[in-house]
C-alpha cells in the first residue's frame, strides 16, 4: 500500500448541501393558501392526474407575458415623448 497520511487533506471549506445546490432560478412566485385551498387544489389536480403546478403554468404564463407588454409599453413612452 502507498504511504497515505491517516486523514485526509481538504482544501475546500466544508459546507452544507445547501452551499452546493444548483436550482435553476432562484426566483419564484407564490401565494399563501389555507390548507383547505391546498387540499382541495390537490385533489382537483389529482383527479385530473395532473400536478398543481402543471394546472398554474398557462395562467402563470400569461400573467408573465402581460406585465412584460406592460414594462415594455411603459418604457416605449419617455423614449418617443423624447424623440418629439
Amino acid at each position: 500500500m502507498a504511504n497515505t497520511p491517516a486523514q485526509a487533506k481538504t482544501t475546500r471549506r466544508r459546507g452544507t448541501w445547501r452551499d452546493r445546490e444548483n436550482r435553476a432560478s432562484s426566483k419564484y412566485v407564490a401565494k399563501r393558501v389555507t390548507e383547505a385551498d391546498h387540499q382541495a387544489l390537490t385533489r382537483y389536480a389529482e383527479d385530473h392526474g395532473v400536478k398543481v403546478s402543471e394546472m398554474l403554468t398557462p395562467m402563470v404564463n400569461d400573467l408573465i407575458t402581460r406585465a412584460r407588454d406592460y414594462c415594455n409599453q411603459l418604457d416605449e413612452v419617455p423614449a418617443s415623448a423624447q424623440a418629439s
